[in-house]
């Protein structure tokens, strides 16, 4: 497994209560009542059509909606204030646009996941296997339980921290109890996650035959999933290929620099087959078992789970985007690293959420030729209503 456990987290009495906070950045509407509407003095009610104003408004709320900025959301979760890469992720930007579907799958080949976790209550899936055993429960080893609540705590529900999105987990175990794994087993479980309708398959664990996953993350591909995969954590270059099909997420800090804990022992793996980074240090994950619920963790199990989680709030924007668009929107926007460009450390460089977010909503709007049209057809139409009036 690539990551481990290094604190347990105690309650935080003085949590935020109440709703999603926000901050707003962008244009401030004056207050004031449009007198076309309201008549003059003494003059009976009457039908009006919008005012010329009224429609260049709504021509320029169309033209430059994509560029107003919307309202960062910051939750209530109770451990939010521990989680420092938050804000380097953008997640308060991404909330502001999406928190995340449970219409989308996030498939966590593991060891399975608890089911009395909180966080994840009422969007865990049965649980599946191809070890040729029943499913493992996420008893005996934690590991898939606090994998998958990286990705997915809920958010803004005033308990633990929060996920990069409000997503369904879809626990597939891959290991046996002893949290041993077979390339067979995981190259198998990704098939099976594309075919159970999972948008997102992550792997927080090492393996021999990285070919294997490729061609099994090709065909969940061609069925409209993408598969994240942990670099490792061995402080060291690895001499492994670039792979097609998967994407391979290392380990930052909070300097943005490459996460080591213990150097030349425990650290963020590189080499040719680094396609992105995320955070790997200190991240909060639940586990139902310890007395707040919730700790701290280190590792790249906990970077992958980041950025499988940013390519399932991408779908929860448009679920019409392809996978190839979803990593695109991913690589483009995340912040560079390192040397410019591409490198074996930090990928195509650290994530970046809220960019990415604001990338995929914005693929939404209208083009500029069809908000001219659609600009003019208002116009044309209000000077109509005018001349009937």
């Amino acid at each position: 497994m690539n990551g481990r456990l290094i604190l347990l987290l105690r309650r935080h009495l003085n949590s935020c209560a109440g709703g999603l906070r926000t901050h707003r950045a962008g244009i401030a509407c004056g207050a004031g009542e449009n007198a076309a509407t309201r008549g003059g003095s003494g003059d009976p009610p009457r039908k009006t059509c919008p005012s010329s104003a009224v429609v260049l408004l709504a021509i320029v709320v169309l033209v430059a909606g994509a560029a107003v900025a919307r309202a960062d959301a910051f939750p209530n979760d109770e451990f939010y204030f521990l989680q420092w890469y938050g804000p380097v992720l953008g997640l308060p930007t991404a909330w502001g646009i999406s928190q995340g579907s449970p219409d989308v799958k996030v498939a966590i080949l593991d060891t399975g996941v608890m089911v009395n976790t909180p966080d994840l209550a009422g969007r865990l899936l049965p649980a599946l296997s191809t070890t040729g055993s029943g499913p493992l429960d996420g008893t005996t080893d934690h590991h898939g339980t606090w994998v998958a609540s990286v990705a997915a705590m809920g958010i803004n529900n005033l308990i633990g921290g929060a996920g990069v999105g409000n997503f369904t987990i879809l626990p597939i175990t891959v290991t046996d109890a002893g949290g041993n794994n077979q390339s067979q087993w995981i190259a198998d479980g990704i098939r099976l996650a594309a075919a159970q309708g999972a948008r997102v398959i992550n792997i927080s664990s090492q393996t021999v035959d990285y070919t294997l996953l490729d061609a099994a993350a090709a065909d969940a591909k061609a069925m409209g999933a993408l598969t994240f995969v942990a670099s490792g954590n061995a402080d060291r270059r690895r001499a492994l290929k670039a792979f097609d099909n998967l994407i391979f997420v290392s380990g930052t800090d909070a300097a943005d620099q490459r996460w080591v804990e213990v150097p030349g022992k425990e650290g963020s793996t590189w080499g040719p087959y680094v396609d992105l980074s995320a955070p790997a240090d200190n991240i909060v994950v639940e586990d139902p078992t310890f007395d707040s619920g919730y700790g701290l963790g280190v590792g790249t199990s906990f970077a992958a789970p980041l950025a499988a989680g940013a390519a399932a709030l991408l779908w929860s924007i448009d679920p019409a985007l392809t996978p190839d668009e979803v990593r695109n929107i991913l690589y483009n926007t995340a912040d560079d690293l390192g040397t410019h460009g591409w490198d074996e450390v930090f990928g195509w460089g650290r994530l970046n959420i809220g960019a990415a977010a604001e990338r995929a909503h914005q693929m939404l709007m209208p083009e500029p030729a069809t908000l001219a049209l659609l600009a003019a057809g208002l116009l044309a139409a209000s000077a109509g209503r005018l001349r009937r009036r």
